[in-house]
């Protein structure tokens, strides 16, 4: 089976959009990977691939396209490593109950509750937590001013090196 993804990928004005690309050029490992994206269901490979995608259409089906607005740059670590993350003030409510509900059902069990979800998009990878500090330092003192709306969720696995999209849904309008 293939281990799914899925994630929401922002609409972004031109400016935000340029800000990302090239910040994440410099300091994000996953940039080619896939785009600027909100992580909503991490890999799996142990449910069913038509049970998983028909969760998240009937989710994505009862959820509504929403906007965001992030106003901060955050770090987190995970063991050594460090991460630079945009977190947003606005909309953090509507993709945490997104994430929320896709880990029920058939989801449920694969919900990582050792870790807590923090809404974001990630835009760096560093060494470790004090080299992502300093970054977030940089950014939120220049002022971090990022939006962008959510209408889809998107559901893809990785094949050579890429993100490919499996299925695409609509968030209500």
């Amino acid at each position: 089976m293939r281990k799914l993804h899925t994630v929401a990928f922002p609409s972004l004005t031109a400016a935000s959009a340029r800000f990302i690309a090239g910040f994440r050029a410099r300091h994000d490992r996953q940039a080619a990977l896939l785009g600027p994206h909100f992580t909503l269901l991490f890999g799996c490979d142990a449910v069913d691939e038509a049970a998983y995608i028909e969760h998240v259409r009937s989710v994505a089906g009862a959820s509504a396209a929403f906007h965001f607005h992030c106003e901060a740059a955050l770090p987190d670590s995970d063991d050594d490593t460090g991460y630079v993350y945009l977190v947003p003030e606005r909309g953090r409510a509507e993709i945490e109950a997104l994430h929320d509900a896709l880990y029920a059902g058939p989801m449920a069990p694969r919900l990582r509750k050792d870790k807590t979800y923090i809404a974001h998009i990630t835009i760096g990878h560093c060494a470790n937590v004090a080299l992502a500090e300093a970054l977030c330092g940089e950014l939120n003192a220049d002022g971090v001013d990022i939006a962008g709306g959510i209408d889809a969720v998107v559901v893809g696995c990785i094949e050579n090196g890429r993100f490919v999209e499996v299925a695409r849904f609509a968030l209500k309008h």
